[in-house]
């Protein structure tokens, strides 16, 4: 009788040889048998959003911030050439005096403008064929003794030529051969300066050839686009009827011719026009020293500035805005109605020769 511990036994055993999945040998592959995923259903909601802290959005332009431009200009390096063309005629010995008791004034002018000048002294005489006179013939700024140098060059003997010849000599004296290397004026001229040709007499000129060949020589002495550089200023007899100078209305041919020819070479060049007959020469000479200073005091802005912004600067120094002492800002209206701006330096105040001036600003965007 079997035993029931050994039915079980054996019915284990069976089931084991007997593999229900593979096939009847039990060899083939295993396939386990899975129970299926347990599924638990999904509720699908609509998002909640949280309203209570939404606001207004106000949109706002950001903030102006000011645009900067910057104008960077050169000053001139203020460098004139002057050519005295002096009537050596007797007639005119007075008036060569009072030239040179007026010749520290002009000096003084040209210093106190840092003009870097020399000057030389010619006649009207045919005779000086326009050669510059005295043992030291170019005055600078570092010359000693200037007046004593000018006076000796402007003292002349006293010659009865009637046939003065300032504008053709004016010719000689700054053009070929004279300005030659080697030639009696050479080194007179100088490449950037500007030229002045300083003519004084009581008779008018008598060279051949019209006023307006002598105002194209001269002014092309400097070369082509350079013609603004040259002038030519005249101390003669006023227009139209002459005058006589102080003190010779007693004496015959003592009147001083008027100086048409002279005056009119001078309006072509831009020059200056005086009397020959004023009791004194300085209001003149202080005129012409003035028109001969290349030192510019007006400085433009290519944009229209805020005033409070402005800052300026000489050689990298800062100047302040001041009437005697600094600058200034000018706002200036064209004959087209278009406003322009520039910063003016004023009183004693000007930028050097060949200084850099610098001017920062900030401007409103269009």
């Amino acid at each position: 009788m079997v035993s029931v511990p050994f039915r079980r036994l054996a019915v284990v055993l069976l089931l084991a040889a007997c593999d229900p999945v593979g096939r009847e040998n039990g060899r083939g592959p295993a396939v386990p048998s899975v129970e299926p995923p347990r599924l638990s259903p999904v509720e699908l909601l609509p998002p909640k959003v949280d309203q209570s802290v939404t606001q207004r959005v106000e949109i706002r332009d950001p903030k102006r911030i000011d645009a900067t431009q910057v104008d960077v200009h050169k000053q001139s390096d203020g460098i004139v050439d002057i050519l005295w063309v002096l009537d050596d005629s007797g007639s005119m010995k007075n008036q060569r005096a009072q030239l040179l008791g007026n010749f520290d004034r002009f000096l003084q002018e040209l210093l106190k403008l840092n003009v870097d000048f020399q000057m030389g002294v010619t006649s009207t005489n045919a005779t000086d064929g326009g050669r510059l006179r005295g043992a030291t013939k170019i005055i600078k700024n570092t010359t000693p003794d200037p007046r004593s140098v000018f006076q000796a060059n402007a003292t002349f003997p006293d010659s009865r030529t009637r046939w003065e010849q300032g504008l053709r000599m004016a010719e000689f004296a700054v053009t070929k051969p004279n300005i030659d290397v080697g030639g009696p004026n050479e080194g007179f001229l100088r490449p950037k300066a500007a030229l002045a040709i300083i003519a004084v007499s009581d008779e008018d000129d008598s060279s051949y050839g019209e006023t307006a060949y002598y105002a194209r020589a001269l002014r092309s002495t400097k070369g082509k686009g350079n013609e603004g550089l040259v002038s030519f200023s005249v101390i003669g007899g006023t227009t139209p009827s002459g005058c006589f100078p102080p003190g010779e209305q007693i004496y015959f041919g003592g009147l001083a011719e008027p100086a048409f020819r002279y005056s009119q070479v001078a309006q072509k060049t831009g020059g200056v026009i005086g009397s020959i007959c004023d009791a004194s020469f300085e209001t003149t000479l202080v005129r012409i020293a003035q028109a001969l200073n290349t030192l510019r005091r007006v400085f433009p802005l290519s944009l229209k500035p805020l005033p409070e912004t402005l800052s300026v600067q000489v050689n990298g120094v800062a100047v302040p805005k001041d009437v005697v002492n600094g600058w200034q800002l000018w706002e200036e209206t064209s004959s087209s109605g278009l406003l322009s701006y520039s910063v003016v330096f004023l009183g004693n105040f000007i930028p050097p020769p060949g200084a850099i001036v610098r001017i920062e600003y900030a401007f409103l965007k269009t």
